[in-house]
């Protein structure tokens, strides 16, 4: 960079802490005119929290807050080594003397009095932002003058201490160079030994390497020509006995990868455990682990290798890896992380997945149990707690639901699964278990079984308006049809009496007339008992006298229909009921003696009420041939659905008993306490 290039200065960072938003938006704007950069905070404990996270480079601290005063406050940062050096001005509307010494004593460094002076706070904090540069400035400048003194105090100990080896050294060099020639004879007899012994030693390093198994080979440096390989390393590149020794062949995978490794060996002298992919001659190439030393060979610069082949340990490698990211991507789709705590090692292992569901990044904090206890919401800690306790005292694998709160605040919903794991008896046990982000599934359900109470309001809704239907369609019936009917009954039996009674009329008149009167009639007389009886079928009258009555009537009328008997049984009187809940009752027995008409077969029926203070007990039993209860309450028998929400919206239970062969019973249990009429 040129001399004149300049580095942005970010401006200085201003900490404003007061609950009066009139007193901070005057403040906030006068100092950002004056290039700073500012923070606000409504409270004491929002100003520690802000201060500890932005450093700012002073602080205007109100006095009176609501939760912990200014001067608790002020206390608070100074006991932090995080913000003790942060400068604190006070802004108080107290000037008394002794308000003015608290402040300064709980870490203060100035106060300015209410109401505020903007010019003279704006004067007031760049004198003490200007201090504070000062002040660092000072102990940079102590710290470097202590680093010189110290580096010269050690850079004269040791001039003395090389002079006094020197010295030593100079002593010691010249008594070895007296016994250096009185070695050097005794020396070349013991070379000529060596000679001897290390022939000796080649003859037994080249029987060693010729029977190893590892693959070993000598090239020249830097030329690269074979200088010896043996049998393992020829049968590994598949060369024959004509390119065993002096050929120069490139052994390496990919072009140009060998310069770099000897530069490498040039430098450092070996290789060790390094993994390079060689290429056989004939094209095809392996993976091995290289180990190569510089020495010599015939006095000439070469390098010893050995290889060990992995290509299957590599390609294991990489289905290993192309499962664990499939593993990873299954996980991340799943949003399901997985977990591992060694009790041996003390050890805990968290996935990926576990971390982004956390919200935390895995650089920046640790698997432990209290690591993720500080994730759990606080009201599911007990839980929590509850369900590890019992799975390390009983070993039986749990399942929960709890939730989590990430480091943005955000709750989110998790299942939490976990079991005790050991290899076998006495060796060291662990814990594994699962951790899966539910909340999108816990939010549908929520909004399934809302939108399934809705429907059931609105079942209800349509239930009570078909009821109401039915009860003025009947009405109309009975009164305007019936009325109709019965006034045309008696218009027939009017006219007939004249026709019959009048002498004169009767000579004149057609006997077959005679005989059409008595079929029409008779006609009129059966429609107004169609009327009633669809009427009563709409809604039965009987049902303005009570449950009773009404299943009196059904029943009656279901031995008729049916020619089957139908037996009634009351025991405990009359329940008084609501309008409501009576005819909910009666339109369940119904249905029931519906099906009993339909699929049942039977040959009887017995409807039994019992009913007390506090309950109702109704149950429809037959002996017919019966039925699969759960696979017909599992399907779309909308029959027994239908009479279980009747059930259900008046506050009881709907329980059906069958089994084939073994004829069915309908019971139904309703309290009374919601059923009975005010």
């Amino acid at each position: 960079m040129s001399d004149t290039a300049t580095v942005a200065v970010e401006a200085p960072a201003v900490l404003i802490v007061d609950d009066m938003p009139a007193n901070l938006s005057i403040m906030v704007e006068s100092l950002e005119d004056q290039g700073y950069r500012v923070l606000v905070a409504l409270d004491g404990l929002e100003a520690l929290e802000r201060a500890a996270f932005s450093q700012p480079d002073l602080i205007l601290l109100d006095v009176k807050m609501p939760g912990i005063d200014g001067y608790e406050t002020c206390r608070r940062l100074k006991a932090d080594s995080d913000t003790n050096e942060i400068p604190v001005i006070f802004m108080t509307s107290m000037s008394a003397a002794a308000d003015v010494v608290e402040g300064l004593a709980a870490g203060g460094v100035d106060y300015v009095t209410k109401p505020i002076r903007v010019d003279e706070v704006v004067a007031r904090i760049g004198t003490h932002l200007s201090l504070r540069t000062l002040q660092r400035q000072l102990v940079t400048r102590n710290l470097q003058l202590q680093h010189e003194i110290a580096v010269r105090q050690e850079t004269e100990r040791k001039l003395c201490e090389a002079r006094d080896e020197l010295e030593a050294r100079v002593a010691q060099r010249t008594e070895e160079l007296a016994r250096a020639n009185l070695s050097l004879n005794l020396e070349i007899i013991e070379r000529r030994g060596v000679e001897a012994r290390l022939k000796q030693s080649e003859a037994r390093f080249r029987a060693i390497v010729e029977t190893s198994p590892v693959p070993l080979c000598i090239t020249s440096m830097p030329q690269g020509e074979i200088l010896y390989m043996n049998q393992p390393f020829r049968g590994l590149f598949s060369f024959d006995e004509a390119q065993a020794t002096g050929n120069i062949v490139d052994f390496y995978g990919a072009p140009g990868e060998r310069d770099p490794v000897v530069r490498k060996l040039r430098s450092e002298g070996n290789l060790h455990n390094t993994e390079l992919r060689f290429r056989r001659p004939d094209g095809t190439s392996f993976w091995a682990v290289a180990n190569a030393r510089v020495a010599t060979y015939d006095d000439v610069p070469a390098i010893y290798v050995g290889l060990y082949d992995i290509t299957a340990r590599k390609a294991a490698d990489e289905k290993l890896r192309a499962s664990e990211a499939s593993l990873a991507n299954a996980q991340r789709l799943a949003r399901l992380g997985d977990w591992a705590w060694d009790s041996a090692q003390g050890v805990t292992h968290w996935s990926s997945e576990i971390y982004r569901i956390l919200g935390v990044v895995c650089s920046q904090v640790k698997p432990c149990y209290s690591a993720y206890l500080a994730a759990v919401h606080p009201d599911d800690h007990a839980a929590f707690r509850r369900a590890m306790r019992v799975l390390m005292c009983t070993g039986k694998p749990f399942g929960i639901d709890h939730r989590i709160v990430g480091p943005d605040g955000a709750t989110r919903i998790v299942r939490l699964q976990a079991e005790h794991m050991q290899a076998d008896e006495g060796s060291p046990w662990g814990i594994v278990g699962t951790v899966q982000d539910i909340t999108e599934r816990k939010r549908t359900e929520e909004e399934l079984l809302a939108s399934r109470e809705r429907l059931r309001e609105l079942s209800a809704y349509l239930e009570a308006i078909r009821e109401e239907e039915r009860r003025r369609i009947a009405m109309e019936i009975h009164d305007e049809l019936g009325q109709v009917l019965t006034a045309l009954k008696m218009d027939v039996a009017l006219l007939k009496m004249r026709l019959v009674g009048d002498a004169n009329v009767k000579a004149n008149t057609d006997p077959e007339a005679t005989r059409k009167i008595d079929d029409i009639r008779e006609l009129v007389e059966k429609t107004i008992w169609m009327v009633r009886n669809v009427a009563s079928h709409l809604r039965p009258a009987a049902l303005n006298f009570g449950v009773v009555s009404a299943l009196e009537w059904l029943a009656e009328d279901f031995a008729r229909r049916n020619g089957m008997p139908c037996q009634l049984v009351v025991r405990g009187g009359e329940p008084v009921l609501a309008d409501a809940f009576s005819t909910a009752v009666f339109r369940i027995v119904q249905e029931s003696l519906t099906n009993v008409s339909r699929h049942a077969e039977a040959s009887r029926v017995t409807v039994t009420l019992v009913s007390s203070d506090v309950a109702l007990d109704l149950r429809v039993s037959d002996d017919g041939k019966g039925f699969d209860a759960d696979s017909a309450q599992g399907g779309y028998s909308y029959g027994l659905l239908g009479m279980s929400e009747r059930a259900r919206l008046i506050g009881g239970t709907l329980q059906i008993d069958s089994a084939p062969g073994a004829g069915t019973m309908v019971s139904i249990h309703l309290p009374l306490d919601g059923g009975r009429e005010q």
